[in-house]
This record gives C-alpha cells, sequence and structure tokens, in this order.
C-alpha cells in the first residue's frame, strides 16, 4: 500500500529537476523580489494610511483601511508574576528556519 508521506510514491514538485546550488539561487531571487515587493507595500500602505483614506476603489482592486484591537499577552509580566512555576504552561516548539544570505564572491589573486 503507498503511503502519502513517502517521498517516493508523492508528485513531484515543479523544482524535482533542480540542482541543490540552482535551488539556492531560485530561493534567494525568489526572497529578494519578496523583501523588494513587500517594502514598496509598507510604503504604499503607509501613504493609504498618512492620506487617511477609508476605502477606494481603482480600475482593478479595492483598498479599505479598517482599525482593530488585538490583545497581546505580555508573557514577560507573567513570568515575573508567576515565577519558575510559568514552565509548566510552556511547550517545546520545533520548526525549520530557512536563511538566506548573498554569497561574496572575491576576485581570485592574479
Amino acid at each position: 500500500m503507498a503511503q502519502a508521506d513517502n517521498p517516493s510514491t508523492t508528485s513531484p514538485s515543479r523544482f524535482h529537476n533542480v540542482s541543490d546550488v540552482a535551488l539556492a539561487d531560485l530561493l534567494g531571487q525568489a526572497d529578494a523580489l519578496l523583501k523588494g515587493a513587500e517594502a514598496e507595500c509598507k510604503l504604499l500602505k503607509d501613504e493609504f494610511k498618512n492620506r487617511g483614506l477609508v476605502e477606494v476603489s481603482g480600475d482593478r482592486f479595492t483598498v479599505t483601511a479598517t482599525e482593530q484591537i488585538a490583545g497581546r499577552l505580555d508573557s514577560k509580566a507573567v513570568k515575573e508574576y508567576l515565577g519558575e512555576s510559568y514552565r509548566r504552561f510552556e511547550t517545546a516548539v520545533v520548526s525549520t528556519v530557512i536563511r538566506i544570505k548573498a554569497v561574496q564572491r572575491f576576485a581570485s589573486a592574479a
């Protein structure tokens, strides 16, 4: 019986023929594009807010600005209040972090 979590039985991703080196370069390029787009989006959102706009419909998109309230737990204050007993409420979370940085190439000395 085939298992869904067995890599040999799952459908290949669209990058299955990409070498590890090319994958790193593709990921770095996509990350750079994303960061540029995020920076541009932040500037545009800030301008929208600075103008005091609430709802604007363009030719292709409608943009609205609404306020929302979110509660945040002050974990530092909770730890100070509970002392070491706060640890019984902690849970370990395992995650994979992918870090991307540009490769610095140095010209070889002649």
